[in-house]
């Protein structure tokens, strides 16, 4: 399989024309459209019966399992799905039948995924393809409609130096500390790195799970001890494993509401 046909569906104008820029190096790569709406998607697809569709999760008016829904049963390209930092469901992409990438999109990721696709047209075990990568669609679609119940992340899939996934769940951070264009995720004694600014982390996670006490610092409600005046009159946040983080004026208000609500009125934490 020499050349094979390509078609890029996402509603981010830059995220499509990464996509582009990044097939031109694929050899035999031939992009022969894209669309940024499901109505768009449904009809470029049938019509041009691509050999892969590199598919967005989330769209204005829809996702990505709705334009597969839609396709004619006849109509099986080989999928990738593309996907945005929180990346639920990667656990399920691990079969063979779907493929995905995260944003930002990564080329040397994007390379692997089409090369795993291809190697699976060519193998050519077309039904076999659809049985499984219905299936894992319907694993999806049901764990992204959970997911769409509660508009907050509860876990995050981390990718390490060496590529591989590691699986975090909120409910074990104690707490954020910002790292330039990244956040470290606090677990106890270990800790995740995570590239994604410390603002962005914090509109994804639940404002009365997380706290921000600090520009540089998020902490876990759940995990505060009391807070506490230093020597220089700054008062700190002291978790319940002793891990002092300093806090700042700007963000005393909202510590302080989050404490009350928490425990109520508190004669023995001092007033922020």
């Amino acid at each position: 399989m020499s050349e094979f046909s390509v078609v890029t569906v996402d509603d981010e104008p830059l995220a499509l024309s990464r996509l582009e820029i990044v097939l031109r190096g694929v050899p035999g790569a031939r992009l022969v459209g894209s669309a940024s709406s499901c109505d768009a998607a449904v009809a470029l697809i049938t019509e041009r019966r691509p050999d892969i569709v590199l598919l967005d999760i989330r769209l204005r008016d829809g996702t990505g399992f709705d334009i597969l829904d839609r396709l004619p049963r006849d109509v099986t390209p080989a999928v990738i799905f593309i996907t945005a930092f929180d990346h639920f469901a990667i656990r399920a992409f691990e079969v063979s039948a779907v493929d995905y990438v995260l944003k930002p999109i990564d080329a040397g990721r994007l390379r692997e995924a089409v090369d795993r696709a291809r190697a699976r047209i060519i193998a050519d075990d077309s039904v076999g393809q659809v049985k499984e990568m219905r299936a894992v669609i319907a694993d999806l679609r049901a764990e992204f409609h959970d997911k769409a119940r509660s508009p907050y992340e509860t876990e995050l899939w981390i990718r390490g130096v060496t590529g591989n996934l590691t699986r975090v769940s909120l409910d074990l951070v104690d707490w954020v500390s910002s790292e330039d264009d990244y956040v470290r995720l606090h677990t106890g004694a270990t800790s995740h790195l995570l590239r994604l600014s410390i603002r962005a982390f914090e509109a994804r996670v639940d404002p009365t799970q997380f706290v921000r006490v600090h520009r540089a610092a998020l902490v876990r409600v759940s995990r505060i001890a009391e807070v506490r005046r230093s020597l220089t009159g700054r008062r700190d946040v002291i978790l319940r494993d002793g891990t002092r983080i300093a806090t700042g004026r700007i963000h005393a208000k909202r510590l302080r509401a989050v404490l009350l609500e928490r425990d109520g009125p508190n004669p023995g934490t001092p007033a922020a």
